[in-house]
């Protein structure tokens, strides 16, 4: 863990998406200083529950889960709305303009089809820890260390 506590899934999910959000930002600002002009953004598609996230649980209870969240309850996403979250980042020339963004919408939003993307998802503000520049640093530090690598 993040933490340095006992493994726990539910804080390993949270925690993997804190680390995509750091290290973003840290690729950024290292972009941002080499003036390359590349972007970097990250972003989440929603609950999408037809992938291989939940591939470890009861397949019966993914089956109804899935059903429940996505089209009783409306608050999952579709694999269609997931791949296009992935090709409205990549050619979306707002998107490309600038970096260091973490993009999602609220629960539900592949209801809006396409329209959605860049009104419901969209840029959002991101929590104090994701926004720690020394956490961020060391995260990229440590990743280069885990990988062979130094700067």
């Amino acid at each position: 863990m993040v933490d340095g506590g006992p493994f726990d899934p539910d804080k390993a999910y949270k925690d993997s998406k804190l680390c995509n959000v750091l290290f973003t930002r840290e690729l950024q600002r290292r972009l941002d200083a080499s003036g390359v002009g590349i972007k970097a953004n990250c972003f989440n598609p929603g609950l999408i529950v037809g992938t291989g996230l939940f591939r470890d649980q009861n397949p019966l209870f993914t089956k109804v889960f899935d059903f429940a969240a996505t089209d009783l309850l409306k608050v999952g996403e579709s694999t269609h709305w997931g791949g296009g979250s992935l090709e409205y980042m990549t050619l979306d020339r707002t998107v490309g303009s600038k970096g260091g963004f973490y993009y999602t919408s609220p629960p539900g939003s592949s209801k809006y089809g396409d329209a959605a993307f860049g009104e419901q998802f969209a840029p959002m503000q991101v929590s104090e820890e994701a926004q720690d520049d020394a956490k961020a640093k060391n995260l990229w530090d440590l990743s280069e260390k885990l990988v062979g690598l130094s700067s």
